[in-house]
């Protein structure tokens, strides 16, 4: 036993990649084509189910064999992610209990072992980018050997069903494929800078194909983290002009909404999302401040609760109500405190930028997508990680 713990702490970022690719969830849409319909949502299949929780035991295992780190890096934050952990087991047992319910349950409790994971085994958040970096390459290829490939190389009806799966399914993966690739391009050598900066290039791609206006949007809050990153590492007082152009963005945008919505093909009801979210919002109110439980399906489902919630924000108020709500959002207050504390007392570190810039990032998109309460992919892991991160560092830097 000895042996295999000291095999896995010398060779930790291979297993990290393993866990990130394998947790991903990007083989769970690969194998999941034709979908096995029950109580009208789509449900992956057994195999894909078997490799996110093979992905859960390889963190719950890492997090063992790293166990000196969990008693040395715990803080307050991390015991209120453990409350938030408690409390999606409690809404569940106030509402809807089931099988299934205990299952989404596990599901997403594995996902956020992958950010604790990520947290407890490596020593450096660039270490985290980097394997990030290279999951989201893979990612990249498999997109392009899987899709993009068939649809680019055949004028059949096939073309119809590629463009729909890299729209739906695989595009999200490119956007963060742009995100890390951002960081790595503005700071690691010179031939991984190239080669992320071509990665970046083919990700963009990617969300081009999707022939959706989101996606040229993903395009240009990607080019401008690029952007961001450079003067904030550049540059001693960076992150003050980065702020100062957020907040004239934000000024710009409060009083030209309109324009700017038929600009990326949408209106003021984000392409009929406000209705889907009036539906949830009156299911909400049933159980405002518990919740219908972690994973809990709208008894009857209309025509609008079939498209989900379309919000992360949602997501959380039905599934955990306002108790899980208020326990997310300290836990994101705090990481903003975090940051801020590394700001003022210390040198703003790179590291730093790319963990707050991410949940900047995370913030923005859980407005019209669910990013919230994964039970997989890269989102979710990497906000876990991040939050505890901050934490850390505006604790132990000097």
């Amino acid at each position: 036993m000895n042996r295999i713990i000291s095999y896995c702490r010398s060779h930790s970022d291979l297993l990290v990649f393993i866990t990130l690719l394998i947790g991903s969830g990007v083989f769970s849409q690969l194998i999941s084509k034709d979908y096995a319909v029950a109580g009208e949502r789509p449900q992956i299949v057994l195999t894909a189910k078997l490799l996110l929780g093979f992905s859960s035991m390889l963190s719950a295992w890492m997090i063992i064999v790293f166990w000196d780190n969990v008693k040395q890096k715990f803080t307050l934050i991390s015991g209120l992610w453990f409350l938030l952990l408690i409390w999606a087991l409690v809404s569940i047992l106030l509402g809807q209990f089931n099988t299934h319910s205990l299952v989404r349950l596990a599901g997403f409790i594995g996902c956020t072992l992958v950010g604790v994971m990520l947290y407890i085994s490596t020593q450096r958040v660039r270490d985290v980018i980097l394997s990030l970096f290279w999951v989201c390459t893979f990612i990249v290829i498999l997109n392009f050997a899987y899709i993009d490939w068939p649809v680019l190389s055949s004028l059949s009806s096939k073309n119809v069903d590629g463009i729909f799966f890299q729209k739906n399914i695989l595009g999200h993966f490119a956007f963060m494929a742009m995100f890390v690739s951002a960081f790595v391009f503005a700071k690691e050598e010179v031939r991984v800078k190239w080669f992320a900066g071509v990665v970046f290039l083919a990700a963009a791609w990617l969300l081009y194909l999707s022939t959706s206006m989101t996606s040229n949007l993903l395009i240009i809050v990607a080019i401008l983290s690029v952007i961001s990153s450079l003067i904030i590492s550049s540059y001693k007082k960076g992150w003050l002009v980065v702020a100062a152009s957020i907040l004239v963005l934000i000024s710009l945008l409060a009083f030209n909404w309109t324009e700017f919505f038929s600009l990326i093909g949408k209106n003021s009801t984000f392409t009929s999302r406000t209705s889907i979210w009036a539906e949830y919002w009156s299911l909400i109110e049933q159980r405002f401040f518990i919740g219908h439980g972690y994973g809990a399906y709208p008894e009857k489902l209309t025509y609008l609760l079939k498209f989900e919630f379309h919000s992360g924000y949602i997501a959380v108020m039905y599934y955990l109500g306002a108790i899980g709500f208020s326990m997310l959002a300290i836990i994101i207050g705090m990481s903003m405190r975090s940051w801020w504390k590394i700001v003022r007392e210390r040198s703003l570190a790179y590291e730093a930028c790319f963990l707050i810039s991410f949940l900047a990032v995370l913030l923005t998109l859980n407005i019209t997508e669910p990013y919230f309460l994964n039970r997989s992919g890269l989102a979710w892991p990497l906000f876990v990680y991040s939050s505890l991160q901050l934490f850390w560092l505006s604790k132990v830097e000097r």
